[in-house]
């Protein structure tokens, strides 16, 4: 992944394994001196978690991902807007190419529409659905039944409030062996992994973007997108969701140079002294027996 800013505060970074602290004083790896960036203002973690973005104290109040503050530290996809003060990053693949060198098959043609609305009936679930991440569909999930027509007028099957896409944008259509989008003679295109595309090969996981709007496609059925597209080498699979559970980190020290460990999973089934908890109820219900006996006897 690198970071991409567009105001040109910074050069495009490429994030390597590791730790990547972004601040204003020298000692950072990513320094930025403008744009209200503290002198230790966040933390980059990438490994097989994926990126994790980790607020410094110095920070607190002053870092955002898609427009939303983060508290403590959040999980970055590709695709994000990272904001540090009034400074802007995009998370971007390594290539461009590896997202907008794809071109999807020829589509279908599309069906005439007729004057009278006919009702649709699906018997089967959708095997791919877009989940708003940002925007008026925020934590909204629209389904993809086949093809889905994006744009900004009411004819589309998903209408965006944005001035800046036409009345029929783009469309998304899967088959029995992908997902694809296909431009539909938009102005400006569509932006998918940060990534500014017209036609595209779409994978489950991947972010598409259209201005203040963004969706991440879940296509349980679907591949994910190879790892080498993402990061260069391969890489092991991240199975992880945003919550803070999953991408804890102790409280890190860029200034001192030492790295938060990698968080480890409790254990399950057991107690603090790794004795499971039937044991420790058996052991206790036979204490209680045992003072009911002697109870009785006296």
């Amino acid at each position: 992944m690198r970071l991409h800013f567009p105001d040109g505060e910074h050069a495009d970074f490429v994030l390597s394994e590791g730790q990547t602290s972004v601040g204003s004083t020298s000692d950072n790896r990513i320094m930025i001196t403008k744009g209200g960036v503290q002198a230790h203002h966040a933390l980059f973690t990438l490994d097989a978690r994926g990126l994790v973005l980790a607020v410094l104290p110095d920070g607190l109040g002053r870092s955002h991902v898609n427009a939303r503050p983060v508290r403590e530290m959040a999980l970055v996809r590709m695709g994000d807007v990272v904001t540090f003060g009034a400074v802007n990053a995009l998370v971007k693949p390594i290539s461009d190419k590896h997202v907008s060198g794809f071109k999807p098959p020829e589509s279908s043609p599309e069906p005439k529409l007729s004057d009278e609305p006919e009702t649709r009936f699906r018997n089967v679930p959708p095997k791919a659905v877009l989940r708003g991440v940002s925007g008026q569909y925020f934590g909204l999930i629209v389904p993809i039944p086949g093809r889905l027509v994006i744009g900004r007028g009411s004819e589309a099957d998903l209408s965006l409030d944005e001035p800046e896409m036409s009345r029929r944008h783009a469309s998304l259509e899967v088959s029995a062996d992908g997902l694809y989008l296909r431009d539909l003679g938009s102005a400006n295109g569509t932006f998918v992994n940060g990534v500014q595309v017209r036609d595209a090969c779409l994978y489950s996981g991947d972010q598409i973007a259209f201005d203040r709007n963004r969706f991440l496609v879940e296509a349980p059925g679907l591949p994910q997108r190879p790892k080498a597209d993402i990061t260069g080498p391969v890489r092991a699979p991240v199975e992880s969701t945003q919550t803070l559970n999953q991408i804890r980190l102790d409280p890190p020290n860029p200034a001192a140079g030492t790295p938060a460990p990698s968080p480890v999973p409790p254990e399950t089934g057991k107690s603090s002294r790794g004795v499971p908890p039937w044991a420790l109820m058996l052991i206790g219900a036979a204490v209680v027996v045992a003072i009911v006996l002697l109870i009785n006897a006296r």
